[in-house]
C-alpha cells in the first residue's frame, strides 16, 4: 500500500494483488504464461494428474477381466503313467501293434505284451503271476477260445468245446482276475469277436462269462476289473460274423476302404487279416486289427486314469 500527498489530499493506493498484511507478491497464471498454477510446484511436464474416476474404473474391470482368465487357462492333468501288460492270443497277436501305438498316444505307460497264438488262459496262468514282480498297474486279458493245449483238455485227455470250454475259461480266467485284483492292479477282460472257425465254438459264451465276472467284482470293488467290448468294433449286427464293415472317417484308400467298406475279418472266419497269407505278420493294413486293438487301448488307459 502507499500513501501519497497529491494536491492537499492524502491518497491512499494498493499497489499488490495480495491482502493487506501480505509483504509478498504473487503472480496469477496471467502474469506468467507457461508458470504452473497456484499451489503446483517443479515442472510441468512431470506434474502428476489425479486418476480420473473413469480410469479408475476401467482399472477395476480389467483386474476382473485378468482374473478371470487365469482362472480359465489352467494347465492340462497329467497323462496317466505306469506299466500295462497285454496277455493273449493270436488276435492279440495281431492287434498288439494298434494297441501300444495307442497306450503310447494317450498315456505315458510302459506296454508289455505277452500274446502267444494258439494259447489259452491256462497255458499263461504261471507267467502272469511271475508278472506281479513287474508292479504291472493295468492288466488286459484277451482269450477268445483256444482249445487245442495240453493243459485245457478235458478230464480223459479229450478237447473240451462249448459249455465245457467256457466254463474251463471262466475258472482260469477267474483265477487269474483274483490274483491280479487283490494286488490292487486292475484287470481289463475283452470280449472276444464271434469266431465260428475255432473248433471249440464258444466264443460268445466265452465273452458272457468275463462280463458276469466283472459284474460279480463291481459289488466287490467298483472299477477295479472293467469289460473291453473290443468285439463291437468288428461285428455286425447283433453280434454275428461279418467280414466286411462301413470305413471309419479315419480309414482310407490305404487301409483298404473300397465302395464304402474295409475288410475286418479273415476268410478263416478267426483273425483280422483281410488277405491270406503264410507270413507270420499281416503283410497289408488290417482295419479289424486296428480297431480291436485300440478298442482294448481305450478301456486299459480309462483304467490307468483312474489311478
Amino acid at each position: 500500500m502507499a500513501v501519497e500527498d497529491v494536491g492537499g489530499r492524502v491518497e491512499v493506493s494498493d499497489d499488490t494483488k495480495g491482502g493487506a498484511d501480505d509483504d509478498t507478491p504473487r503472480d496469477t497464471p496471467d502474469d506468467t504464461p507457461g508458470e504452473p498454477p497456484p499451489g503446483a510446484t517443479g515442472d510441468p511436464a512431470t506434474q502428476r494428474r489425479r486418476p480420473s474416476r473413469t480410469m479408475a474404473a476401467t482399472g477395476v474391470v480389467a483386474l476382473f477381466v485378468l482374473v478371470g482368465v487365469v482362472a480359465v487357462v489352467r494347465q492340462p492333468p497329467p497323462r496317466p503313467d505306469g506299466r500295462v501288460i497285454l496277455y493273449g492270443d493270436s488276435l492279440s497277436v495281431e492287434a498288439a501293434g494298434a494297441f501300444q501305438a495307442e497306450v503310447e498316444r494317450t498315456t505315458d505307460a510302459d506296454v508289455v505284451i505277452r500274446a502267444l497264438p494258439g494259447i489259452s488262459p491256462c497255458d499263461a496262468l504261471d507267467e502272469m503271476e511271475q508278472d506281479l514282480a513287474l508292479d504291472p498297474t493295468v492288466v488286459v486279458l484277451q482269450f477268445v477260445g483256444n482249445n487245442a493245449s495240453p493243459c485245457i483238455e478235458g478230464p480223459g485227455g479229450e478237447e473240451l468245446t462249448g459249455r465245457a470250454l467256457a466254463d474251463r475259461f471262466e475258472s482260469d480266467v477267474r483265477a487269474a482276475t483274483e490274483m491280479f485284483a487283490t494286488e490292487g492292479v486292475r484287470v481289463v477282460l475283452v470280449g472276444g469277436p464271434p469266431a465260428p472257425g475255432l473248433p471249440g465254438d464258444a466264443s460268445r459264451e466265452i465273452a458272457d462269462a468275463y462280463d458276469e465276472i466283472v459284474n460279480e467284482w463291481a459289488g466287490r470293488d467298483l472299477g477295479r476289473v472293467r469289460y473291453a467290448d473290443a468285439a463291437a468294433t468288428v461285428t455286425g449286427p447283433d453280434d454275428t460274423f461279418v467280414r466286411r464293415l462301413p470305413c471309419r472317417d479315419d480309414e482310407g484308400e490305404d487301409d483298404g476302404c473300397e465302395d464304402g467298406e474295409v475288410v475286418v475279418r479273415s476268410a478263416d472266419r478267426i483273425h483280422f487279416c483281410p488277405v491270406e497269407h503264410d507270413e507270420f505278420a499281416c503283410p497289408v493294413p488290417a482295419p479289424g486289427a486296428r480297431r480291436f486293438g485300440e478298442e482294448m487301448a481305450r478301456v486299459a488307459g480309462m483304467a490307468l486314469g483312474d489311478y
